[in-house]
């Protein structure tokens, strides 16, 4: 499940990647005094770039548009509660994931979920058998097994997974056992919705191996580790980007800087809505790939009780919710914390309306589903505390996805420098690991060695 979500190595698994990229910068030869690089966001992929440029001995300076660091990686406090309104999950732990060296590096608690522990319960109430479980997921499986031969054999034109679907097994979509695998399986996992996924790429990324980790104290250990000793400027607002053979300018407002280089690490979403003007502008296939890329709208809502009435040991409820993507999957929090909180979603499309409505609305709208899933017992929560990642003007979405269209390559290209001087990082630009946290570190350490390797 991308940043909310998915998960191959891209180096040797036996060692660490990143406590050997962070020696291997470390032990780099001296580099030419007076190189200075801007990064522009504080994110997982801007941490990771310029920790290792400034390692390898490059004067380096962060700029952050908000008033904290970490991007789309942030541990929140309410109520005393520490709530990871972004990244939750470390996917695929073991065999070289980057972030599970920073995380042992950072001295973070890590509970392992299990994705095994799980309620399902109807719509009326019921809860769902095994074999009425077995029978939804088996019939998801089989569909989507004859759409990719489909689209493999026939090399056919792209169309959406939604279509896809609809062709293959028509009225699939109207079983409520099959929404519930479709959205908490791959809407969830990929951020995007049916009718917008790819139905030939929607899952063209590698993952790492292993069950999920949670970090109980929050995912913000891990900006905080890479952010020390780094030079980063807050709530500087990037206005204007200029680049040419020679070097970079930077406006923040009416002041300039000037840098041999830049590594814009900038979410989809804000290169694709142009907020920062880029000049000379983009390249024709960068924009072309960002136009066929998608940006997904997924959002958690944390809901907060003075007591838990719910299973204490069960990680997950399903729900059919007669809704698609609105409120279908709950995570419980008592499993990993002694705090009453359970956590559910908007996946798909519901993830731009669940993020319209106000927190009384919210509590109003999802108390009869916690009554449905858990009985007279359940009370309405004293907070609902929603993302909103999509109307963040410095996110504009949780994470990208393959959208009808849209290749591999694309990722690739929107990787390219433009020029000699102007670098691009983020988990949009990583072709393996795209909508990950470590898909994001990961695209900072091979644009820091891009920039190295040209001096």
């Amino acid at each position: 499940m991308g940043l909310v979500g998915s998960m191959g190595a891209v180096l040797a698994p036996s060692t660490p990647i990143g406590s050997r990229l962070v020696n291997a910068a470390t032990a780099a030869p001296p580099l030419p005094q007076g190189r200075r690089v801007i990064v522009i966001g504080a994110g997982m992929a801007g941490l990771a770039a310029a920790r290792k440029l400034l390692a390898s001995g490059l004067s380096v300076t962060i700029l952050e548009a908000r008033d904290r660091i970490g991007g789309r990686v942030w541990t929140d406090v309410h109520d005393g509660i520490p709530l990871d309104m972004g990244a939750g999950w470390i996917h695929g732990p073991e065999a070289g994931n980057p972030i599970s060296a920073l995380t042992k590096e950072a001295g973070a608690k890590t509970f392992m979920t299990d994705d095994d522990s799980i309620i399902v319960i109807g719509a009326n109430g019921k809860e769902v058998t095994e074999e009425q479980f077995g029978r939804g997921e088996k019939r998801v499986k089989k569909t989507l097994r004859r759409i990719a031969t489909r689209m493999e054999e026939d090399d056919q034109t792209d169309l959406s997974l939604a279509k896809a679907i609809d062709r293959t097994d028509p009225g699939a979509l109207r079983d409520p056992f099959v929404q519930y695998e479709l959205t908490s399986n791959i809407e969830f996992d990929t951020g995007g919705w049916l009718e917008a996924l790819s139905a030939k790429n929607y899952l063209g990324d590698e993952k790492y191996p292993g069950k999920d980790l949670i970090l109980p104290d929050g995912y913000g250990a891990i900006p905080r580790l890479l952010a020390s000793g780094l030079d980063i400027r807050l709530r500087q607002i990037v206005t204007h980007i200029e680049h040419n053979p020679t070097g970079v300018s930077v406006s923040i407002g009416a002041t300039t800087l000037n840098a041999d280089f830049a590594v814009v690490t900038l979410p989809l979403g804000v290169l694709a809505a142009k907020s920062v003007p880029i000049n000379p502008p983009l390249s024709h296939a960068k924009q072309l790939a960002m136009s066929r890329l998608g940006v997904g709208q997924v959002n958690k809502i944390f809901l907060i009780f003075d007591h838990a009435f719910w299973p204490l040991k069960t990680q997950y409820f399903g729900f059919h919710s007669p809704i698609r993507g609105r409120f279908a999957y709950f995570m419980n929090y008592r499993t990993f914390s002694p705090f009453n909180c359970l956590v559910t979603f908007g996946f798909g499309l519901e993830g731009g309306i669940v993020e319209r409505m106000s927190e009384a609305q919210l509590i109003a709208e999802i108390t009869p589903h916690l009554k449905t899933l858990f009985g007279p017992q359940a009370s309405a929560p004293k907070r609902a505390i929603c993302t909103h990642w999509n109307e963040d003007p410095f996110a504009r979405g949780a994470y990208c996805f393959a959208s009808v269209g849209s290749t591999k390559k694309d990722h690739k290209i929107m990787a390219q420098p433009e020029g000699q001087r102007l670098f691009f990082a983020g988990e949009h630009t990583h072709e393996q690991y795209r909508a990950t946290v470590h898909g994001a570190y990961l695209s900072g350490i091979r644009e820091a060695d891009r920039i190295l390797a040209s001096l």
